[in-house]
């Protein structure tokens, strides 16, 4: 299963053009793409040694280069584009003719997923499958964060879920992995809007999540507070229909 979506998101002093790509994708069909792969995207993948690390790295890949295939020009072809590793593990793109674009990506068991956008547009993006361990999740989860994740009627193991997308994508915003203490990133409001959830940020109030569960993950986008959500919400609608239609 691939579904991408090329959409506008509108701000009051414009709107930019974001492309997203998900898809459900295993060893060994996943390898049916490997030719969307740079040479140097190939000659490392050609030195994991584990079948989950490449998984993960082809679904990263391929959702990259799909959701860049909704912004770049007709005639450059997409294993002509590499995307690479900065200091701390951030995607980079090179080699495009539209140098600036950039990339978010994230992968979790069966799903990668992943979303292209403009340099003056920042978007960070996670999937996070639903954790039943509520011990574990409760270490990043704070007692302000608990108290809205209830006041939501969310059931507890979404809610954790959710609150962990939000952080990640956020922190992949920051371009500081999960190096950034997840109190410094502690989310003050929860509420639930055209069935998604959307969480605004105690210490970084420029920036708004917006989340939904789908096919027993999480997906969560992070952007700019004043950039509207409506399509972000259709968005992951649109996925869960299409996830919906495939099964």
């Amino acid at each position: 299963m691939i579904y991408k979506e090329k959409i506008l998101l509108s701000r009051n002093e414009g709107d930019f053009k974001i492309g997203f790509c998900i898809l459900k994708k295993n060893l060994p069909d996943i390898l049916n793409y490997i030719d969307l792969l740079h040479e140097e995207e190939i000659a490392y993948y050609s030195t994991l040694k584990f079948d989950k690390r490449k998984t993960s790295y082809l679904q990263g890949r391929i959702a990259a280069k799909h959701a860049i295939s909704e912004l770049v020009q007709d005639n450059q072809t997409l294993n002509s584009i590499s995307i690479k590793f900065g200091v701390f593990q951030f995607p980079v793109v090179k080699n495009l003719a539209n140098k600036n674009i950039q990339i978010s990506i994230s992968h979790s068991d069966e799903y990668g997923i992943a979303c292209a956008f403009p340099e003056e547009h920042p978007i960070g993006i996670d999937i996070q499958k639903i954790n039943n361990d509520l011990d574990i999740m409760a270490n990043y989860v704070f007692e302000k964060e608990s108290q809205q994740i209830a006041s939501c009627s969310l059931e507890k193991k979404i809610g954790n879920t959710l609150i962990w997308a939000s952080k990640e994508s956020l922190s992949k915003i920051l371009k500081t992995g999960l190096t950034l203490d997840f109190k410094i990133m502690e989310i003050n409001s929860i509420f639930k809007k055209e069935g998604c959830y959307v969480c605004h940020f105690k210490n970084f109030t420029q920036y708004k999540s917006i989340s939904k569960s789908i096919d027993g993950y999480v997906c969560s986008v992070v952007l700019p507070r004043r950039t509207s959500s409506v399509l972000i919400m259709s968005l992951f609608e649109n996925i869960e229909k299409h996830i919906g239609c495939v099964k």
